[in-house]
């Protein structure tokens, strides 16, 4: 089973060639946003699910909440929401980073969908709020925090994405030999992502790549990798 549990289909330079590699693989891909406008670009199309989220970045002390809820209700997912307090350097925006991330936490409450979540800088802080909301089976997008905080967040039955930087990160390495190979996603995040990490963009067909090298840090056949996958699709229907 092919699921690319975090990908941004309106950073593509052709959408249509992502697509088109997207159905040759069969692969399932969960389609985040960062606005309500990103999240009305992405493609109505079976191998898509669609995430609607304000992304930390585009919060400012301006940003407005109001009709959101008829986009919840819409979507098949939440995300890509969270907190960011590492890259995001205005930090008169940090209050209303907390505030719609508490509001779209609570709408994932109250109409049952998981939320794909980003933490950079604030993951002990997304944590508490997690826990504050009585929110499991997450999903987290490519963590980068401290590691031991990974127990917490398993308590909770959070899945972990697995990103590009597999195979160019310690870090990441330690991550992956840490969580349990049911809670493993993988993902491509968009172009930027890889081009972020080797200088090349990633396309969807990367995720071959990042399962495959799972798959051996874990001793693990393709099957078997594939769980945590399989979990996550059981409970997005």
């Amino acid at each position: 089973m092919l699921v690319n549990a975090h990908d941004h289909l309106s950073h593509y330079h052709s959408l249509d060639e992502a697509l088109r590699e997207i159905e040759r693989l069969e692969m399932t891909t969960l389609a985040v946003s960062e606005s309500v406008q990103d999240y009305k670009s992405i493609p109505d199309h079976p191998l898509i699910l669609k995430g609607i989220g304000i992304h930390p970045w585009q919060v400012t002390p301006e940003t407005s909440l109001q009709g959101l809820e008829e986009y919840i209700l819409d979507c098949d997912f939440i995300g890509e929401i969270g907190l960011d307090y590492y890259w995001a350097k205005d930090q008169s925006a940090y209050p209303k980073q907390r505030e719609v991330f508490e509001f779209l936490l609570q709408m994932a409450k109250a109409h049952h969908k998981i939320t794909n979540i980003h933490t950079k800088g604030a993951e002990g802080e997304v944590l508490q709020l997690l826990k504050h909301y009585q929110l499991h089976g997450q999903i987290i997008h490519w963590y980068s925090g401290p590691l031991e905080l990974l127990d917490e967040y398993l308590a909770l039955d959070c899945f972990f994405t697995i990103s590009v930087d597999a195979g160019h990160s310690e870090l990441t390495d330690a991550i992956i030999d840490r969580i349990p190979h049911d809670r493993l996603l993988f993902e491509t995040d968009g172009p930027g992502a890889l081009e972020w990490v080797t200088g090349e963009p990633s396309w969807p067909e990367d995720i071959l790549r990042i399962r495959q090298y799972v798959a051996e840090r874990k001793g693990l056949n393709l099957t078997e990798v594939d769980s945590g996958s399989r979990k996550l699709m059981a409970l997005l229907k």
